[in-house]
């Protein structure tokens, strides 16, 4: 079957696209600047893991703050491409790619590590 331009019935689809309720970040947090999101960084570096409770809840708010980052870049690259004609779109991704990536790759290595030497990996 063919679906012609006008009969687009055939493409509705019901979806769901609330986001899950934040509980590490604030609901209302958007990425603007990396000095709004080094604080949440500098936290997971230093929280204590001292049992397999805490580790999970660690892992927990890293998923909630790395989900919001890739779906920031996400939707900036999204609009970029959605009208090319727009510069503050393309300059809107190229912030997130040369101002905040950089700046959280050291932290995701040192997260890296520190989740490697928690006791309860044993």
């Amino acid at each position: 079957m063919l679906i012609s331009e006008f009969d687009t019935t055939a493409l509705s689809v019901a979806t769901d696209t609330a986001r899950p309720a934040r509980h590490y970040l604030p609901e209302e947090f958007y990425v603007t600047d990396w000095a709004a999101l080094q604080p949440f960084f500098q936290e997971l570096q230093t929280r204590s893991l001292p049992d397999a409770a805490a580790l999970e809840q660690w892992l927990l708010d890293r998923s909630e703050l790395e989900a919001v980052l890739s779906e920031d870049l996400a939707w900036r690259y999204i609009r970029m491409t959605c009208d090319t004609q727009e510069e503050s779109r393309a300059e809107s991704f190229q912030f997130f790619v040369q101002k905040i990536e950089p700046q959280v790759a050291p932290y995701d290595h040192g997260l890296n590590e520190k989740l490697l030497a928690a006791p309860s990996l044993g």
